[in-house]
């Protein structure tokens, strides 16, 4: 369970840091994150295709995080989308080399 819970969450202009409870480090681009979002709209749900929502976007800003219970956190983006939520498991799983988040 260390694994897949923070210790501590820093972000910078370009990168998301988290710094598990095992010790282990991830280090997340945060257009990738944005554009790997795991909610329904930027996964092609309601009709739409996979990224058809997201690949249009060059650039990005985090303009803020929070936690989600004790199990995920959620990012608002400088293209004011705000409705993913991504799973510790998830990150941590992206992290250790999966080329996608899972969903």
């Amino acid at each position: 369970m260390l694994a897949t819970f923070p210790q501590e969450i820093q972000a910078d202009s370009e990168n998301l840091t988290i710094t598990w409870k095992d010790g282990f480090t991830s280090n997340f681009n945060l257009l990738d994150l944005r554009k790997k979002c795991p909610c329904a709209v930027c996964c092609g749900g309601h009709g739409g295709k996979i990224g058809a929502a997201t690949g249009h976007i060059t650039s990005i800003q985090l303009i803020s995080w929070r936690k989600v219970g004790r199990y995920a956190l959620n990012f608002t983006w400088s293209d004011n989308h705000d409705t993913g939520i991504y799973s510790y498991d998830n990150l941590r799983a992206y992290s250790g080399g999966k080329s996608e988040l899972p969903t």
